[in-house]
């Protein structure tokens, strides 16, 4: 999943849509998307193509997160040698949305720092995950869990010991 977001990050940079945030519409949507074909391609390969929520969701979740990870290391190269321009970018967005003065300019140039724009779009790509994987656990399931009574649960760690 991160590699496909380093690959849409190259291809709007080359259609001159260069990025300007660390997190857009575009990244959300298409990491939902993505979130729905890697359930989809995980549940297809199940034997009985049978799936809880809480599978769905981990599945989701976790490739969500490690995806987030490679895209915030690859976003710092990016900014670092490929766009150096999407610090002043980022600089300029920041500045519009400080109109109370609350950060000083040390601060705000502190915040468009390469390893802050990657550490923000590790952070709020995998914010969004945690929706995003619940969104599609929901969809996606076809298998409620099996809920066994507390008294059950007891009678089987009895029966264990």
């Amino acid at each position: 999943m991160g590699l496909i977001f380093s690959f849409v990050l190259i291809f709007r940079l080359l259609l001159v849509l260069p990025v300007s945030q660390p997190m857009s519409y575009v990244e959300n949507i298409l990491q939902l998307v993505l979130l729905f074909v890697f359930v989809y391609l995980y549940k297809r390969q199940l034997p009985e193509r049978r799936i809880n929520f809480k599978e769905a969701y981990t599945v989701a979740l976790g490739s969500a997160v490690v995806g987030s990870v490679i895209y915030g290391m690859v976003l710092y190269l990016y900014v670092l040698y490929i766009d150096p321009e999407m610090q002043t970018r980022c600089l300029e967005i920041q500045q519009r949305a400080n109109v109370n003065g609350e950060f000083s300019p040390e601060e705000l140039q502190n915040m468009v720092k390469p390893s802050y724009i990657a550490g923000s779009a590790i952070i709020l790509n995998s914010v969004m995950a945690i929706m995003w994987a619940m969104v599609v656990a929901i969809f996606l399931r076809n298998e409620r869990a099996v809920v066994v009574p507390p008294k059950e649960k007891k009678r089987k760690k009895k029966s264990l010991n």
